[in-house]
């Protein structure tokens, strides 16, 4: 099986419209649904981020718990388990696993979330 290079696979990404891009304040979060998979939306320092909305540590809901603008992180609320928004990455115990990110993009005023994450894009998935 060929890999696709990953800007490529980017450029054949599709979509989905999430909500437009006044109505999210930077620091705040908003749980959605993309093809059947939850995902969290944060806006943080001015730029859009979507990572998978479940802890890789318990599989609890990322957006029960909030956002920490100072370091970037998601916050599991059941065991304190943190993830930096914009890379994915486990900082902090008892999480070890990444959560799977969605690139994300602002057309005409609104945000919109690829239905590719990155984990699909690392095991070789188009």
């Amino acid at each position: 099986m060929t890999e696709i290079p990953q800007n490529i696979a980017l450029a054949l990404t599709r979509y989905a419209r999430v909500l437009r891009a006044d109505e999210l304040r930077d620091g705040e979060l908003i749980p959605v649904e993309i093809d059947g998979t939850p995902v969290v939306l944060v806006r943080h320092a001015g730029e859009f981020f979507a990572v998978q909305n479940n802890c890789t540590h318990r599989d609890f809901p990322l957006s029960e718990a909030g956002f920490d603008p100072r370091d970037g992180v998601l916050v599991c609320a059941w065991h304190g388990g943190c993830f930096d928004v914009r890379t994915g990455a486990a900082v902090l115990p008892p999480a070890a696993d990444p959560v799977e990110t969605f690139p994300v993009r602002v057309t005409d005023g609104w945000v919109e979330i690829g239905l590719t994450g990155s984990l699909t894009r690392e095991r070789g998935a188009a």
